[in-house]
């Protein structure tokens, strides 16, 4: 060492370093026990017992299934539309 000013560098840097570690030593978060998990239920379903019926339409539906909110066998609206008066079917 030449001087005092190096000296004084060295001091204050090892009380630094030392602090420093000392502060992450003592200040780590410390690791907790996670809960134990709940336990599964693997007792067989109770199931209802209830009347199944087969069917291919909505209940309350009928036969009469509608075209899906569009107008059926009308044709564009317009005129020229593809089934209006001067479409193809007019030619």
């Amino acid at each position: 060492m030449k001087n005092q000013n190096d000296l004084i560098a060295l001091i204050v840097s090892v009380v630094l370093g030392l602090a420093g570690v000392l502060t992450f030593m003592f200040t780590a978060p410390k690791p907790t026990a996670p809960t134990p998990p709940t336990p599964v239920v693997t007792a067989p379903a109770q199931l209802q017992p209830a009347a199944v019926v087969f069917a291919d339409t909505l209940p309350g539906g009928g036969n009469a299934g509608g075209g899906g909110g569009a107008p059926s066998g009308r044709g564009l609206p317009g005129p020229g539309g593809v089934g209006g008066p001067g479409g193809p079917a007019a030619r």
